[in-house]
């Protein structure tokens, strides 16, 4: 009987054992059908892109100044010139640098959180009603003061303000930490060059760090111990667009279903990933179990390879997708994930990562708003498309003309630079055998009755280059036209007026382009990225105290407008408040701490601390009293008037003396007002006469130096002549007569 159960719970025990393998096998099977569904989904999108990867490879190889193959190889074929005159990389690089210092300032974030505004609390903080208990007597403070509905208000107010720069200091911790403006660099390049950047986030990203810690053994004795710990916090990445495919029939990424995110891994970063939850470790080991070597390298690769004269080789490198987009249960389920199998109602989204067929991970999406991490940035928006064109794209046609017009320019130069010879070879030969024309060369005469006068042929090539320069400079002017990027937004001043105020017009004019394009930036990634970490945080943070109900403020548009205008605004402000009359009404060390920071230097560096200045106060306060009641001691000395015996003449001479003090004053001060009004007008008419330099210029077609160069000669004209009539007044008084 024994024997009997031992046996069955034998073979129970192999049922269940095979039971386990069937449902493991059962799994893997739709693991793989799950995977081959995706990669099959994944391809469809790739093959849909084709047409702008083409375009790609173009903007890059007209970055990297070079010709497609056609071209290259016809040029070479017609023997001329191959020349590649590279405008377009300067475009882009100037494009880039700008956009990132106005989008990046070094004194301050382009990004805030506020509280969100409450209209009813707005009101509320205007009623002076008073607060009552629940048993209807006044609510009073421990000071005695009676509490109103406007105290309430402005407490709830002050605490949503404290919570939301604890959020906004969280955040701007968590982004320095993940070098979030070093990815925004790199996503604003792509966006410059092909005209798409990609940020992906909020993503966890970590780092180790080492931490020594005391350990005690049995016996007590004590060790260093090193520990590594890792650092994880939220941040941003940067996508790069080759390897970013999203749904194509989306126009935005906000009506994107799902998207498609390429990784390149070698076997020890996937083996890595099988350590990270989730991942799914059998799976993993089917995909390193195949052989690499056939694996493709992608054709953009492939490509870049080439221009930059490497080898294409075999990358060695397992390509991994990651996917975000709707799920269905069942495929959730079989990669175990914890659903409601009665629930027919819910939409899952989901994050799968797959490779060569295998689901390596599947999981609900993590975050509770259910959007995709993925903010998408262009320089010029494609109404057909997601995905935007850059600078290289728009001015493709003045690249060429101007390619072709150098091509032509250094071709005619080659042939005009000599004459073209013709050599009657039946008449002379050269002696040394060589045919090529050099100085002091010998011909012997093979025709005796041949004429030398006509043996050589001296013919000219028409030279133009003047016409062919014109041409070049004029598709130049076409490229600014069409990339909107004018010389004097590159840092050539070109033609440009020398006075501030014209300068600052022109300025604002070249940012009207980029006013756009940051408006596109603050719109598409800074509002909806800063969005998602503040979710993430709202989710996940521990911290209570950072949480509430916040609003983002994108101030990327705010700083192109008030920081291109606010330096040569200072400048002005402190030329005026220099004046007698305002300088007691300005805060003049507040005004310049302004005008340092413009500069984006730090002014706490350069500028005195309001402690150092007020010390310095004191002191020049101090010294002027001191030589003040000095002055006055010597005054009254000399106001004196002098003993005479009879009271009431003393007390008049007293007053007299008071009445003449009193007048002195006064007048004195007459005088500082008339010439605090002088210099205002003086400064008025300064400002007035540039205005006028400027738009004499302007009518005149001429640089305001040249302007005020030939004003100055008459200006210098008309004091010559004055100087001569004072000279000879001054020669009348003294001899009676003139010159």
């Amino acid at each position: 009987m024994q024997e009997s159960n031992e046996f069955d719970q034998y073979y129970e025990e192999q049922d269940a054992s095979e039971q386990e393998a069937q449902a493991e096998r059962d799994m893997g099977e739709r693991l793989k059908v799950f995977g081959t569904r995706l990669r099959a989904k994944a391809d469809d999108q790739v093959k849909r892109r084709f047409s702008i990867e083409e375009r790609w490879l173009d903007d890059l190889r007209q970055f990297n100044g070079q010709y497609d193959k056609t071209t290259a190889a016809t040029l070479a074929a017609s023997g001329g010139s191959k020349l590649f005159v590279n405008i377009t990389r300067n475009k882009v690089n100037a494009a880039e640098a700008r956009l990132i210092d106005i989008l990046f300032p070094t004194d301050d974030r382009n990004w805030g959180v506020q509280p969100t505004p409450v209209p009813y609390l707005s009101k509320l903080a205007k009623d002076q009603e008073p607060v009552n208990n629940e048993n209807g007597s006044p609510f009073v403070t421990e000071k005695g003061v009676q509490v109103q509905n406007r105290d309430v208000a402005q407490g709830v107010m002050e605490e949503a303000r404290e919570r939301s720069e604890a959020m906004q200091d969280e955040i701007d911790d968590q982004l320095t930490e993940t070098n979030y403006n070093s990815v925004n660099r790199d996503m604003v390049h792509d966006a410059v060059l092909y005209g798409t950047g990609i940020i992906k986030g909020p993503v966890i990203l970590g780092k180790t760090r080492q931490k020594w810690s005391e350990v005690a053994d049995e016996q007590g004795r004590v060790a260093q111990v090193m520990e590594v710990i890792d650092d994880l916090k939220p941040g941003a990445e940067r996508v790069d667009p080759w390897d970013f495919f999203p749904d194509m029939q989306a126009r935005k990424i906000d009506d994107a279903e799902f998207v498609f995110q390429r990784h390149y891994m070698s076997k020890k970063a996937l083996r890595e990933l099988a350590d990270k939850p989730g991942f799914l470790r059998q799976q993993i080991a089917e995909v390193l179990r195949q052989d690499t070597d056939n694996t493709q390298t992608a054709t953009h690769l492939q490509e870049m390879q080439s221009m930059a004269g490497i080898t294409s080789l075999d990358n060695g490198r397992f390509e991994v997708w990651e996917y975000h987009g709707p799920v269905e249960k069942e495929d959730l389920i079989a990669c175990g994930c914890d659903v409601d199998e009665d629930d027919v109602f819910s939409d899952f989204s989901g994050v799968v990562w797959f490779s060569e067929g295998h689901v390596l991970k599947a999981v609900i999406n993590p975050a509770d708003t259910g959007e995709m991490p993925y903010s998408v940035f262009n320089w010029e928006k494609d109404d057909t498309t997601l995905f935007g064109v850059g600078i290289p794209h728009l001015m493709r046609s003045s690249q060429k003309v101007l390619n072709a017009t150098w091509r032509m320019l250094m071709d005619n130069a080659g042939l005009s630079v000599g004459p073209q010879t013709v050599i009657n070879s039946h008449v002379v030969r050269p002696a040394d055998g060589n045919w090529r024309l050099t100085p002091h060369k010998i011909w012997e005469l093979t025709d005796k009755n041949g004429n030398v006068n006509n043996v050589f042929g001296s013919f000219e090539i028409n030279s133009h280059m003047t016409e062919l320069i014109s041409l070049f400079q004029y598709a130049r002017q076409i490229a600014d036209e069409e990339t909107a990027l004018p010389q004097i937004s590159q840092g050539e001043q070109g033609s440009a007026t020398d006075t501030a105020s014209g300068m600052t017009m022109l300025m604002n004019s070249a940012n009207t382009m980029l006013r756009r394009v940051v408006k596109n930036y603050d719109d598409d990634i800074t509002r909806p990225f800063i969005k998602r970490m503040y979710d993430w945080n709202m989710q996940f943070s521990p911290k209570e105290e950072v949480k509430g109900d916040f609003s983002v403020d994108a101030r990327g548009t705010s700083s192109l407008l008030v920081k291109e205008q606010q330096a040569a605004n200072l400048m002005a402000l402190m030329n005026i408040a220099a004046s007698p009359l305002l300088e007691p009404l300005t805060n003049t060390a507040a005004l310049y701490r302004k005008v340092v920071s413009s500069m984006q230097i730090e002014a706490d560096e350069i500028v005195k601390t309001t402690e150092e200045i007020e010390l310095e106060t004191q002191k020049l306060e101090q010294q002027m009293q001191a030589q003040q009641e000095m002055m006055m001691q010597a005054s009254q000395q000399q106001a004196q008037p002098t003993p005479t015996g009879d009271p009431l003449a003393e007390q008049k001479l007293a007053l007299d003396a008071q009445k003449m003090q009193m007048d002195g004053q006064i007048k004195g001060a007459q005088i500082q007002a008339q010439a605090q009004k002088l210099q205002v007008e003086q400064q008025k008419m300064a400002s007035d006469r540039e205005l006028e330099l400027a738009k004499m210029a302007a009518e005149k077609g001429i640089k305001v130096s040249e302007m005020r160069t030939k004003l100055g000669i008459e200006q210098m004209k008309v004091q010559s002549k004055d100087t001569l009539f004072e000279k000879e007044q001054a020669l009348k008084m003294r001899m009676g007569s003139g010159i």
